[in-house]
């Protein structure tokens, strides 16, 4: 499969967009001779566009590779315990509330939890389920 984007929903665009507008606006309004301020902006800046640029996902032969910005995460398949729709907003690998959450085996539910949130999430789950030989069944939302 394909390297998927992840959704963006209209909230979280908006929010990266904006704060990276601030963060211009104060630059440019600052006098020339304070730096500090273009110092500290140019990060956060770079950090909000890889963040919203870099977030991804890719079945590959034998892990869910995901990325989010600097975050990298590798899933094997076999260590999936469960797989399910949902809109919880724990932070995670996704920039829009339709998820899909990965639970793994032998992980605690913070530790073991994934969240991901795929273009045509549905497409991307069933694929994903093939994949998985260890799934626990358990109802989608």
């Amino acid at each position: 499969m394909q390297r998927v984007r992840s959704a963006v929903d209209i909230w979280c665009g908006s929010l990266i967009w904006l704060t990276i507008l601030i963060l211009i606006i104060s630059v440019v309004v600052v006098p020339i001779d304070s730096l500090f301020l273009f110092i500290a902006a140019s990060p956060i800046m770079i950090f909000l566009l890889w963040i919203y640029f870099g977030t991804w996902y890719e079945l590959r032969d034998n892990y869910l590779y995901s990325q989010s910005g600097p975050f990298r995460e590798r899933i094997a398949y076999d260590k999936i315990k469960t797989l399910k729709l949902t809109s919880n907003m724990l932070s995670s690998m996704a920039l829009s509330r339709q998820r899909i959450e990965i639970r793994q085996h032998g992980k605690g539910y913070f530790t073991g939890t994934t969240m991901i949130s795929p273009i045509n999430r549905e497409d991307f789950l069933s694929e994903l389920q093939k994949r998985c030989a260890n799934l626990e069944m358990e109802s989608q939302k």
